[in-house]
């Protein structure tokens, strides 16, 4: 089953769209929520691996850290929006197979 088209072109325009960030870094921060690949910067680890897994325990010190690192608030803004992106595919992906599989 194919994602519905809509969401395709949510995803082209977050990884396809010139930024803050350079594409690659947001495809590697995506990738790596949704499909635990990609490589992403020491500074932004810890983050990437709650929104993977416990979004819910994000808060201000997060972002403290990422500013204190030297990224500013639009490049956190693209970078956290790839990783909750990334988060809500895998969760989509999951729900597709689900019910491929169920028939």
């Amino acid at each position: 089953m194919s994602r519905p088209l809509l969401l395709e072109k949510a995803i082209a325009a977050l990884l396809g769209e010139p930024g803050h960030t350079a594409l690659s870094l947001r495809q590697s921060v995506f990738d790596r929520v949704r499909l635990s690949t990609g490589q992403v910067p020491e500074a932004w680890v810890a983050l990437v691996e709650k929104i993977a897994e416990r979004p819910w325990s994000v808060n201000d010190e997060d972002f403290t850290q990422l500013f204190a690192a030297g990224f500013s608030e639009d490049q956190i803004y693209e970078l956290l929006l790839a990783a909750a992106t990334g988060a809500g595919m895998r969760r989509v992906d999951a729900g597709l197979r689900a019910m491929e599989e169920a028939g």
